[in-house]
């Protein structure tokens, strides 16, 4: 403690310059062959050790007084020296840390420099072998150095050391390992290096390391890093599937900005039937240029006569507002609470059609400002004043959710013979006992008495998909629900995941030694359906065939055992590309990519047939691509048996065992990142029954069809006074809904919905995050359900929800 504070005392007073310029003149003064330099050399070297290692600043004071090249002549004139030697070598480490004199260091031939030290210091493990590898590793993060490095053999010594790891003992062994692997790691990285690396001789030191490595924990870490040495340095071995995905979009005519390439309405009579600004306006607001000209097309929502005339009894009022605003106007931009990049109301203006709960455009203007000019809470305007309260109440009874969503007859919206007609948004008509109503396409003539299966089963068939499907997955049409309990954790067992990352190493160096059979192939089957024109967009909806699940019926048929696993992801949020079967039970999985894309592999969901029970599988999902996972710190995969829902075990539980995920030896296929490689994610199961049909998730899943089919049935049983209001936003690339969700209570005279604040919610960005869709989903069960907290929450706000905003992400699986 003492020495240390010291040390501390002496940086500060500058001491590290004092002894910094007193090297230089020493150096200088042997270099003139006065007498008795060399001892006073070596005592300043000495004194400088302990020092640098404690001053964060070193680096940067060598360099400042010119002394990054004196350290290196001095390390050049004196590595056989014994007496000056350890110094030296802790003195170049901490310039070695240094990015800027490391470049310094490189120019002036350190590599060539620390390979003579190398061989001279032996492969005696001691502190000096220790100090000199790890300024070897510090130096090799440089790609200069590391061209350097192969073109004066550093490397052939390098492993030479390594070789002989097994004559080192303790921490000593560890460290020295680890530091040339580090440095081997670095110079993968470069193809020069790679192709150094990449011979028989170099190779066959790796593996022995492998085959030989002791089964202790302390040796994991660098067991991975020889094994991913191996991978990288290998010839690269691209994924066995095309470079194109089959999941392709044709975008040109997007792209270019053509008015054709907005989904449209499959038929006349939906457009005739629809609100053309209303469906169709997706058109304008999808794209960042906006049509702004067209935005005064907008019909007006009609009003009764006698509002009519008031309004226009106001217009002398309205000049006035829009005077005192103009006038007002510099002040309220100078105010801190005024965000100078707020859009323009007129910039606005397309969006008014979202929020007929709040009246026609003009009356969401006036709202907009006066809420704008209250300066305070957004509710102060109205609480200020009970009387424009108690008119803006009047106003605003018609906006109960029927009314708004009543047919221009002034019919109720539902036909109680059997299904809700399908309609856009006319006219706001007088209050009546309807509270919801929903204009989406895909809820078009769906019976209300109709059973969650068959409901799920008809939108499902009505998606529109990148990818033909063939059926309905079976825990989807059941409602995809868990057991609902708490479950443990895995815990990652060494012994196993050391097993596998070998396995994988010997199965990058001899390939010819596994079966390599292919199992399942989407390509394959998505060519039998391909289209002959290629500029035409590919989009796949079943509603001429109508997809259901036969899961149960299969389950009745005799047990026809095959020498391999059955694998089908063709259905609605399905990911899985190609299987290869590598072993009697084993398989390697690969999994398909973002829509035009080569890139973002996580979800995975598929089904399973023909298995045999108690017999443990091994499933090696190949082409992951983060650098670590969630698999790594306890988490599972999630299974679903038919045979256990149709006992009345129903749900999704956690399963597998041996659960680990490393770099395997497949690369990447674009220039970019040819030198990365993929990983690995691996787990075993062991199915609990025989000719079982079971489907294998990432997580839970949550499809698009599930989400509209909830919100169908929330539809039909909304508590009393309850406002919902289902409307597609936009439409997507594919032509599918992106429904917007608009929640409150009834509008009322005591409690005017103008009166409400607005909250935005929005879920499920990234498709492969099915959590934020379950989250969501209990967020609309709570607000559509009878609790007073969910009550007091519509009274209050009206909450504008998009459950799901990547829904082609959701629907194909990605």
């Amino acid at each position: 403690m003492a020495r240390h504070l010291c040390a501390q005392d002496f940086i500060l007073i500058k001491g590290t310059q004092v002894i910094i310029r007193r090297i230089i003149c020493t150096f200088h003064d042997k270099r003139e062959r006065l007498s008795g330099t060399d001892m006073v050399l070596q005592d300043l070297l000495w004194i400088l050790a302990p020092i640098c290692s404690r001053d964060p600043k070193f680096a940067i004071k060598v360099r400042m007084l010119g002394c990054v090249r004196t350290m290196h002549l001095i390390l050049k004139g004196h590595f056989t020296d014994n007496k000056v030697i350890f110094p030296l070598l802790v003195i170049m480490k901490q310039l070695a840390k240094n990015p800027v004199t490391t470049s310094i260091l490189i120019r002036d031939g350190v590599v060539s420099t620390y390979e003579r030290v190398l061989v001279s210091l032996g492969f005696i493990p001691t502190a000096r072998l220790r100090l000199c590898l790890d300024a070897i590793d510090y130096f090799s993060k440089n790609k200069v150095c590391c061209m350097q490095i192969v073109k004066t053999s550093l490397s052939n010594v390098l492993l030479r050391v390594f070789d002989r790891w097994d004559r080192y003992e303790g921490r000593m062994r560890l460290k020295i390992c680890a530091h040339i692997l580090q440095t081997l790691q670095h110079l993968c990285n470069i193809k020069a290096g790679r192709r150094a690396l990449c011979t028989k001789k170099h190779v066959q030191i790796l593996h022995r390391f492998c085959s030989q490595c002791p089964d202790e924990p302390v040796f994991d870490g660098l067991l991975a890093r020889v094994c991913s040495v191996i991978t990288l340095c290998l010839k690269h071995q691209a994924l066995p599937v095309p470079a194109t995905s089959p999941a392709t979009f044709n975008l040109n005519p997007i792209l270019k900005g053509t008015n054709a390439s907005w989904p449209c309405h499959d038929d006349e009579e939906d457009a005739a039937n629809s609100d053309s600004k209303t469906v169709n306006s997706d058109t304008e607001f999808d794209g960042p240029y906006v049509d702004l000209e067209g935005v005064e097309e907008f019909p007006e929502i009609d009003f009764e006569e006698t509002e009519i005339k008031g309004e226009m009894k106001n217009e002398p009022e309205k000049e006035v507002e829009k005077e005192l605003i103009s006038k007002s106007g510099d002040s309220l931009q100078s105010s801190m609470w005024i965000n100078p990049n707020e859009r323009e109301l007129e910039d606005l203006k397309k969006y008014f059609i979202f929020f007929k709960e709040f009246g026609s455009y003009n009356k969401q203007i006036r709202l907009v400002r006066s809420r704008s000019n209250s300066r305070g809470s957004i509710l102060e305007d109205f609480l200020g004043s009970q009387n424009n309260s108690q008119k803006t109440a009047s106003s605003s009874m018609n906006l109960s959710l029927s009314g708004s969503l009543g047919n221009t007859d002034g019919d109720n919206v539902t036909n109680y013979s059997g299904a809700p007609s399908y309609m856009q948004f006319h006219k706001i008509h007088e209050s009546s006992s309807m509270t919801s109503y929903s204009s989406l396409k895909i809820h078009k003539d769906i019976s209300k008495y109709r059973t969650f299966e068959s409901v799920y089963s008809i939108i499902s068939s009505r998606v529109k998909s990148v990818i033909p499907f063939v059926k309905v997955a079976y825990p989807d049409m059941m409602g995809g629900q868990s057991f609902n309990q708490p479950e443990p954790l895995h815990k990652m067992e060494r012994s196993a995941c050391r097993i596998k990352l070998l396995s994988c190493v010997d199965r990058a160096i001899n390939p010819e030694a596994y079966m390599n059979e292919t199992v399942y192939d989407l390509d394959a089957l998505c060519n039998i359906n391909v289209n002959p024109d290629i500029n035409a967009q590919k989009s796949f909806s079943s509603e001429s065939l109508f997809l259901t699940n036969t899961d149960e019926q299969e389950l009745n048929k005799g047990n026809n055992f095959t020498s391999r696993l059955s694998f089908e992801s063709r259905f609605e949020s399905g990911n899985l590309r190609k299987v290869i079967q590598v072993g009697p039970r084993e398989y390697e999985l690969i999994l398909m990519p973002d829509v035009n894309s080569t890139k973002r592999h996580q979800w995975f969901y598929f089904e399973v047939r023909n298995m045999q029970q108690n017999r443990p599988y091994i499933f090696n999902i190949v082409n992951c691509e983060k650098s670590d996972s969630q698999f790594n710190f306890g988490m599972k995969p999630v299974m679903y048996s038919v045979k256990e829902a149709v006992t009345g075990r129903p749900g999704w539980v956690r399963t597998g065992t041996d659960i680990c995920y490393y770099r395997n030896s497949y690369h990447y296929a674009n220039q970019k990142n040819h030198n990365k490689c993929y990983l690995t994610v691996t787990f075993n199961i062991e199915f609990p029954h025989n000719n079982d049909v079971v489907y294998i998730a990432y997580h839970f899943p949550f499809t698009y069809s599930m989400m509209m089919t909830r919100i169908w049935q929330w539809s039909l049983q909304l508590p009393p006074g309850t406002y919902l209001r289902a409307e597609p936003l936009c439409y997507s690339l594919n032509n599918n809904e992106v429904p917007l969700l608009t929640i409150s209570a009834e509008d009322t005279p005591t409690n005017p919905i103008v009166d409400r604040e607005i909250v935005f919610l929005s879920a499920r960005v990234h498709p492969g995050e099915s959590n934020a869709s379950w989250v969501m989903d209990g967020t609309l069960a709570c607000l559509l359900g009878s609790s007073c907290a969910a009550a007091a929450l519509r009274h209050k706000y009206v909450f504008k929800i998009v459950p799901m905003l990547n829904v082609e992400g959701v629907i194909n699986g990605w």
